[in-house]
C-alpha cells in the first residue's frame, strides 16, 4: 500500500477511535480488542474511509475486517479498482 494511503487510513482509525496521535497503527491490530472500534465505531471508520478516499464500501464486506491489515487490503483494492 502506498504510504499516502496507508497515512490516511491510520489518521482516520486514530480519529474514530479516538487515539492519540503519537499511537502507533499496527497492521496485525485487531480493530475491536486492540483500537476499540464497536459496531458504532465501524459504521463511523466506514463512513469516514467513503467519504476521505472517495470510494464505496459495500456493507458485506465490513464484517471480514477484523484487523487494520484487513480494512487497508480492502481500501487498496477498492483505490486500484474503482466501480465506474
Amino acid at each position: 500500500m502506498s504510504d499516502v494511503l496507508e497515512q490516511k487510513i491510520d489518521g482516520i482509525l486514530k480519529e474514530v477511535a479516538e487515539l492519540p496521535e503519537s499511537f502507533e497503527i499496527l497492521g496485525e491490530q485487531n480493530l475491536r480488542s486492540d483500537l476499540g472500534i464497536d459496531s458504532l465505531s465501524m459504521i463511523d471508520l466506514v463512513m469516514h474511509v467513503e467519504n476521505k478516499l472517495d470510494i464505496n464500501i459495500d456493507e458485506e464486506s465490513v464484517g471480514n475486517f477484523a484487523t487494520v491489515a484487513d480494512l487497508q487490503r480492502h481500501v487498496r483494492e477498492l483505490v486500484a479498482n474503482p466501480v465506474s
